[in-house]
């Protein structure tokens, strides 16, 4: 049974829809972050990015048990077999809760969520440093113990053209400007995590419990406020701030997987998909699955360039007519259709629903920094 039972039920709740079933075999997979284009697409066509990756070591056998009470207080129905939706009583339990509890609204993209977890151990490293820096102390104990975290600040710290002094004011400067402008609570749960001078950073259950939270409402409350403080540093002029998130991002190869994103990096070229193929001796197929992982995970990624212009037309004009136009349906309209010119309509037309209905997708223009 999960610490914060009470809460992981709703939160589990929230991932279920009343019209596309989903199997426990399936969210086990979002849990875990399985980055095959079929479950990120799952992942974009039911909002499911909260979820993404959030719990690594879960057991398929204890989220069965989850949805099995789900069953139980009939907030879902159906089988594991056939998938389970939501039932209307599901809807209202859903409604009622989350009108007391925090949901991660914030966390609407795929972008930063191989991003998030790196990125602000990092940052509470270089926060740390940064402030013994300033009473100058050299001699303490990191918050962050991880090697490569460590490796890693150091790297970037190195590649500065000015003195720890200076950088240590220029941070504490900026830090401020960006904490300021986040709700009050994501500026409480980020700064408390922090570690400086003569001040030790709490833990999670210490700020749940100050919260009034269960520890995994807080687990869930702590990956959102990371992912708003990124986007905040991303629409923000804190340039110190802004290149250690891209140092960051480029360690973690912009929250794609190594080998997409070297496909990635010669796309940007111009290369075409068949010219990558050849170049890095890979199918042709597992280039377009890097071009769909990129489309998924990447929201202003401009996947125009891959579908033909006639095609793009017909798939839409057939989506208008028939929304649960299939691709096998597809395929017997268009002999030479690929899978990736289907999935990619059907993306595009998921993004520009999400658009119609109010849903911001995040304005970062993606530029690697190659």
């Amino acid at each position: 049974m999960l610490q914060g039972e009470h809460y992981f039920l709703h939160f589990l709740l929230s991932l279920f829809n009343l019209a596309q079933p989903s199997k426990v075999s399936q969210l086990i997979h979002v849990f875990h972050g399985r980055r095959t284009p079929s479950m990120l697409f799952k992942v974009e066509q039911e909002k499911l990015y909260p979820a993404f990756g959030l719990f690594k070591s879960m057991t398929r056998e204890a989220l069965e048990q989850s949805a099995e009470q789900l069953v139980k207080k009939e907030w879902i129905k159906g089988s594991e077999q056939n998938g389970y939706v939501l039932t209307d009583a599901g809807v209202e339990e859903l409604k009622q809760y989350f009108s007391r509890h925090t949901y991660p609204a914030a966390i609407n993209s795929l972008t930063y969520a191989t991003i998030r977890r790196p990125f602000f151990s990092q940052f509470q490293l270089a926060a740390q440093i940064f402030s013994e820096a300033i009473y100058k102390n050299s001699r303490y104990s990191p918050a962050i113990k991880n090697p490569v975290y460590q490796e890693s600040v150091k790297k970037w710290l190195y590649s500065q053209q000015q003195s720890i002094e200076e950088l240590s004011g220029k941070w504490a400067v900026e830090l401020l400007q960006v904490i300021e402008q986040l709700p009050d609570t994501t500026a409480t749960v980020l700064v408390s995590k922090l570690t400086g001078h003569q001040l030790v950073g709490f833990t999670n259950r210490q700020i749940a419990d100050q919260l009034l939270m269960e520890p995994i409402e807080f687990q869930i409350v702590l990956e959102q406020a990371i992912e708003q403080l990124i986007d905040q540093i991303k629409s923000s002029e804190a340039a110190l701030l802004t290149q250690f998130l891209s140092h960051v991002q480029k360690t973690v190869y912009y929250g794609l997987s190594k080998s997409t994103f070297m496909t990635a990096v010669l796309l940007k070229k111009g290369l075409s998909i068949e010219a990558v193929a050849q170049k890095r001796q890979l199918k042709l197929n597992t280039i377009r699955e890097h071009v769909l992982e990129i489309s998924l995970v990447h929201t202003v990624f401009d996947f125009m360039p891959y579908i033909p212009k006639d095609i793009h037309r017909a798939l839409h004009n057939s989506f208008d007519q028939y929304p649960a136009y299939s691709f096998k349906e597809a395929k017997q309209d268009h002999e030479d259709l690929l899978f990736l010119w289907y999935r990619l309509v059907e993306i595009e037309r998921i993004r520009n629903e999400n658009n119609k209905a109010g849903r911001p997708f995040i304005s970062e223009v993606w530029v690697p920094n190659i």
